[in-house]
């Protein structure tokens, strides 16, 4: 896949005309990551965007404490670092590489450029915040109403649905991901996501290989998330 091509897959890139996509490829430079580099870190001075040709990026802050809650996960496709783009400010959170990344670079100067020049793509960049603010309002909310195995579960559902691909009838979430990961996007600790995968295993709800899991019935863990 071509810069052209992975251009008109972020969203707010798509609608654009050939002409201006192929002005807005000259632009972008590209960068590598090797699993656990930090690409970006929360509070650091921020004035690039980063599309993911292939990799996993996990986008998290940490507290006073030093404790790390994961807010999403970005895959092959998606884009980050849009923020400090817009606002000039510094990261709101930091960026770690879950696995050999390899991106496309836009620097702030070129993004403000093409929005000046096409102002749909304002529009479609301010859709796109919402949608994410929307996530984490909804994680926050998550986060201060439930219990830690209810989270564990609420996750498992939200991969399911963000990144399920459907084998067989069941659901593979395809993601490379550890327990440790699946903590720190609960907010809970390590020892109760092995607690709930290990009973949700047992009950024949999901199965996992080397860091692979899939949900094996959807509708019934979708029933334990309710109880």
């Amino acid at each position: 896949m071509n810069n052209l091509e992975l251009l008109r897959g972020v969203p707010m890139f798509a609608h654009l005309g050939d002409d201006h996509v192929r002005l807005l490829s000259a632009s972008l430079g590209s960068q590598t990551f090797e699993r656990g580099a930090m690409i970006f870190h929360q509070g650091s001075v921020g004035n690039t965007l980063y599309l993911i040709v292939h990799g996993q990026v996990r986008i998290y802050t940490s507290s006073q404490l030093g404790q790390e809650i994961s807010v999403t996960l970005f895959r092959d496709g998606d884009f980050f670092g849009e923020l400090s783009l817009l606002d000039g400010h510094e990261r709101s959170a930091s960026a770690v590489a879950m696995r050999a990344t390899s991106t496309l670079t836009l620097h702030r100067a070129a993004f403000l450029q093409a929005i000046r020049t096409y102002p749909e793509i304002a529009v479609t960049v301010l859709e796109q915040l919402s949608a994410r603010l929307r996530h984490t309002n909804t994680y926050i909310e998550h986060l201060a109403s439930t219990s830690a195995p209810q989270r564990v579960i609420r996750t498992l559902l939200d991969l399911a649905d963000q990144h399920g691909v459907l084998e067989q009838g069941t659901t593979r979430i395809d993601l490379h991901l550890t327990q440790d990961d699946l903590a720190s996007l609960a907010g809970t600790t390590r020892e109760t996501v092995n607690r709930v995968l290990g009973g949700l295993r047992e009950q024949g709800l999901i199965q996992i290989e080397r860091a692979r899991l899939s949900v094996l019935n959807l509708a019934q863990l979708e029933l334990i998330n309710v109880a």
